[in-house]
């Protein structure tokens, strides 16, 4: 009794699978056509940030070093450590705040890394990118502690008490230099796209399921007819 519930369970996932496979594409899509744009200034105003996500844009400013946030995740080579994310002051008053990139764990508080806090203007280009959402397994943020676990920005903008701040991130690009921290560039381009063998195997075992009900129903239908 329980074969035909069992059947539309996997299809659902099946059809789950497909609808995600379509969505990664589409995301592959706006990320190989947008990354490989010229760099231009970022929009005065984001209405659908869709619309603007992985663009890369040049914007100049200062750096508030004293409200840096550093964001626990894992590095290049597969180490733990820390995302700097850090909020710019532009020329017109507003703020952006920008991933920087990447440190250490050892490298996480700015005495370790004197070379990384810089007083003077500076020019940063990078690719824009929208606010976080939180996975499952994924700690709590603790803004007030200063521990961030994802990227949520207006409680980060919250948290430093920042007004008038662009609604995306700044994720900036990596530096020429070889091993220079912060290492920028945080936006991965290759996307893991498993969907469509996921939802084959769902639809594959819906069929090998729904064979082998018929299967049982048919010798049970033979035995039926042998006892008459």
């Amino acid at each position: 009794m329980m074969t035909i519930p069992m059947v539309a369970f996997l299809c659902f996932l099946g059809n789950w699978q497909v609808e995600r496979l379509e969505w990664k594409l589409g995301l592959i899509e706006k990320l190989e056509t947008r990354y490989g744009l010229p760099s231009i200034a970022p929009p005065e105003t984001v209405s659908n940030p869709d619309d603007w996500e992985y663009r890369h844009v040049s914007i100049s400013g200062r750096f508030l070093h004293m409200r840096e946030m550093p964001l626990y995740s894992i590095g290049p080579t597969g180490r733990p450590g820390y995302d700097l994310y850090t909020p710019l002051l532009t020329r017109n008053g507003n703020y952006m705040i920008i991933n920087r990139g990447w440190v250490p764990e050892k490298l996480k508080e700015q005495v370790s890394r004197p070379a990384t806090i810089r007083a003077e203007a500076v020019q940063i280009t990078g690719v824009l990118r929208k606010d976080m959402k939180r996975e499952r397994f994924t700690p709590e943020n603790y803004p007030g502690r200063n521990l961030w676990y994802y990227g949520d920005l207006q409680a980060m903008a919250k948290a430093q008490d920042l007004a008038q701040v662009f609604p995306m991130f700044l994720y900036a690009d990596k530096g020429a230099e070889q091993g220079e921290y912060p290492v920028g560039g945080r936006t991965r381009l290759k996307l893991v796209n498993n969907h469509l063998d996921y939802a084959m195997t769902w639809y594959g075992l819906a069929i090998v399921l729904l064979v082998i009900y018929v299967i049982f129903s048919l010798r049970k239908a033979i035995r039926s007819e042998d006892h008459f």
